[in-house]
């Protein structure tokens, strides 16, 4: 396997886990950006934890995820509270006051980063990438389909007509936040092994811009399209000729503008996956009727 097939398929992996992450708080319309700040915190508490005390690759994925979580219970209640507007601005605040301390605080490798990872052979790092792949997509799944999915639903429609039919809008928002970082965080650590290391640069404003145009593009609102927009979008990033390589961050905000304008609810909407799914069923009915 080449460099090139091994970055394709673990980058593909890494960014649906972090859309994914993304889509549970906007499902119900909060603007949440906590999974970009988790995963810088979960890339960076990796790389310490492995350089500097030696863990296991077990125990760093459930400690930085449990840390992720921890970090963000502080503001969680607080955020439950306030509206759309103020929950981006002070999750934004957050996601930079991370990356600069990260930037400037040596035991962290300041700006150049922090190296060093025993790193994982290709067939184990790409093993476990996909198995919490399938892990977190069948979580995200059951949410869709459980009763806490219909509550999204509700607060998606009207957040006052869902708190009068009974639903705590509060504590659901909370347990969004604290699902959406523990899974921001598991994408930070896959990074970390990744690279074997963690640096700066690789959490700035590009990683949200990239990631809110794989949410937009595949589909704001259905869990599906980020599985087809994330590796596309990531090979659509190394085709491009150097010369236009510096302009990826304008392709992306135009991308992104284009798409809230045209077709906010991406390429693929409910609409689109319940289609492909009563396509399927009816495939594999006949298929069964004709073996029966």
């Amino acid at each position: 396997m080449t460099l090139f097939h091994l970055y394709f398929l673990q980058f593909s992996a890494i960014y649906i886990i972090l859309a994914w992450a993304m889509y549970l708080p906007f499902r119900a319309n909060q603007p949440y950006f906590g999974p970009f700040y988790s995963m810088a915190l979960g890339a960076y508490f990796a790389a310490y934890t492995a350089v500097n005390w030696g863990w296991p690759p077990w125990l760093i994925i459930i400690c930085a995820v449990a840390f992720c979580v921890l970090f963000s219970l502080v503001p969680a209640f607080k955020l439950a509270g306030l509206g759309g507007f103020p929950m981006l601005i002070a999750t934004l605040a957050l996601f930079f006051i991370v990356l600069t301390a990260a930037r400037n605080l040596a035991m962290f490798g300041g700006r150049h980063g922090l190296f060093g990872m025993v790193p994982l052979s290709n067939t184990a790092l790409l093993s476990v990438t996909y198995a919490f792949l399938l892990v977190v997509g069948f979580v995200v799944y059951r949410l869709d389909h459980s009763y806490i999915g219909r509550a999204l639903d509700a607060v998606h429609f009207d957040k006052n007509v869902a708190a009068a039919m009974g639903i705590d809008t509060a504590r659901l928002s909370v347990q969004l936040q604290l699902t959406a970082s523990a899974i921001g965080g598991l994408a930070g650590v896959l990074y970390a092994f990744t690279f074997a290391g963690v640096f700066p640069e690789a959490f700035g404003f590009n990683l949200i811009l990239y990631g809110m145009t794989i949410l937009t593009v595949g589909g704001m609102y259905t869990m599906w399209g980020s599985i087809i927009a994330a590796p596309i979008l990531w090979v659509f990033t190394q085709v491009l000729p150097d010369s236009l390589k510096t302009f990826g961050i304008i392709i992306y905000g135009a991308l992104l503008i284009f798409m809230l304008l045209a077709r906010p609810s991406g390429v693929i909407d409910r609409g689109t996956a319940a289609a492909v799914s009563r396509r399927w069923k009816s495939l594999f009915k006949g298929v069964a009727a004709q073996q029966g």
